[in-house]
């Protein structure tokens, strides 16, 4: 579930239903943890910080590129505006060292 980046969704889109039905789109799902580490991968290798929903589609090209044969092309479209997303990313990484930290008691430091 994906409350904390905001991507679960009560319903879905009468067009996605009738493109999936046709075989025309297929729909996969990424954990939080995954996407954050794609978001980071990012900003890191590149100075792009991506929009959240970019984020988990990257994440699945890490499942997705070894299937495909040498040569194959992938375009990701990165729409959107990370920067919005930062304090969300942000925000989570510090629960989730802090959770970590009450544990240890070591000290810890984000970067993205």
């Amino acid at each position: 579930m994906s409350h904390t980046f905001r991507l679960e969704y009560p319903g879905v889109s009468p067009k996605l239903s009738f493109l999936k039905d046709i075989g025309c789109a297929e729909f996969y799902t990424i954990t939080d943890e995954e996407a954050l580490q794609a978001y980071t991968r990012l900003c890191r290798l590149e100075g792009i910080f991506p929009a959240l929903e970019v984020a988990h589609a990257l994440a699945y090209l890490e499942k997705l590129c070894p299937t495909l044969a040498n040569g194959t092309k992938v375009v990701v479209n990165c729409s959107g505006r990370g920067d919005k997303d930062a304090a969300t990313v942000f925000k989570y990484q510090q629960d989730k060292m802090e959770r970590g930290h009450e544990q240890s008691n070591e000290k810890f430091y984000i970067t993205l």
